[in-house]
């Protein structure tokens, strides 16, 4: 009780962040989500941990998801992430020695399919910023029918969810979320041939993904994306059907639409009021190596250090000019972010 009372503050606060992180993230479909019962939820993968912090923080039931197992190398850290749910996956690169690990993970998942819970994994196995759904991993497929030869009796739905952003990187930026249709695992599980039915249920989720997201092929990536122009990626299907008439149909090769002159002023003054979180931010991004780690670490320096900035401007504020004045300055501090993030 108190661990899902501490997930739902810690769902609150995320809520809040990416409210104020993104200019709007839509989602669709919502009433595909089983209201109870086991359920792997199997999604995409661009943006690294603001993915699964978007699809937990739209759905009602809580949800334990798969995180490589390099962010659970200090022991602080560890605890943490397991109290919200996270479980590490290991890769080869985590060492040889690391994937025999896996079994005890996957043994995890299953116990929590078992409990009728809510499962995250990310079938593509790694994370990629171009809009292409990626050949997928038989690690969820290797989950869901070790779980269901455990338990024969457990109906196992899976859930398919396309997520889309505008610019993976960017504040201000916006996202869409598609909730496929949920079908049953079991369908798909022969117990004398696992091969075939890993393969089966692999082809299965890769076709529905390609229809919740953009999917541009990736022999011909650079030409199709030049050739679409500025069309708007949070609506897949209308995009995915504009590829299939490529070249011969009109796509939109207009320019995007540049920040008014009045945003950008008013970025500098956010930037001028928020001058050592954005010096810790501008020391930061340059170490990042994968670029679908920036937006996650312009978020998490976003919810951490700006909050506490304002605070302690505030009683800086407070203790020179008053109370009034300090609760003035911190609510117009919020609001200016606010309004940075709704009208880029």
């Amino acid at each position: 009780m108190l661990k899902h009372i501490w997930y739902l503050l810690f769902k609150i606060y995320i809520s809040t962040g990416l409210f104020f992180f993104y200019k709007k993230i839509k989602t669709y479909d919502k009433e595909n989500i089983p209201k109870k019962g086991a359920i792997l939820l199997v999604s995409n993968h661009k943006n690294a941990l603001i993915d699964p912090l978007i699809i937990a923080t739209t759905m009602k039931r809580d949800v334990h998801f798969l995180a490589r197992a390099s962010a659970f190398k200090i022991k602080a850290v560890s605890w943490f992430l397991s109290t919200i749910n996270m479980i590490p996956i290991y890769r080869i690169r985590d060492g040889k020695n690391s994937i025999t690990k896996n079994e005890e993970v996957f043994n995890k998942c299953s116990n929590v399919l078992k409990n009728q819970n809510a499962l995250l994994i990310f079938p593509e196995g790694t994370h990629f910023i171009k809009r292409s759904v990626y050949p997928l991993k038989k690690g969820f497929a290797r989950i869901a029918f070790d779980t269901l030869e455990a338990h024969p009796d457990l109906q196992l739905q899976i859930l398919p969810i396309g997520i889309n952003y505008t610019k993976q990187t960017l504040f201000g930026e916006s996202a869409s979320l598609y909730f496929g249709k949920p079908f049953l695992a079991n369908d798909f599980y022969k117990k004398n041939d696992m091969n075939s039915s890993i393969e089966s249920l692999k082809n299965e989720v890769a076709e529905k993904l390609k229809k919740l997201t953009t999917h541009i092929e990736n022999d011909n990536y650079d030409t199709t994306l030049e050739q679409l122009g500025d069309v708007d990626f949070l609506q897949p299907k209308k995009v995915n059907a504009l590829i299939k008439e490529l070249p011969n149909s009109k796509a939109n090769n207009s320019t995007t639409k540049a920040p008014s002159l009045a945003w950008k002023a008013l970025k500098s003054i956010v930037a001028i009021n928020s001058f050592i979180p954005i010096s810790i931010l501008k020391s930061f991004i340059p170490k990042i190596k994968e670029i679908e780690f920036i937006s996650t670490a312009k978020f998490a320096i976003g919810i951490t250090s700006f909050p506490l900035f304002y605070w302690l401007q505030s009683l800086l504020v407070n203790y020179f000019f008053g109370g009034i004045l300090a609760l003035t300055y911190l609510t117009i501090s919020i609001i200016l972010v606010l309004i940075a993030a709704k009208t880029k």
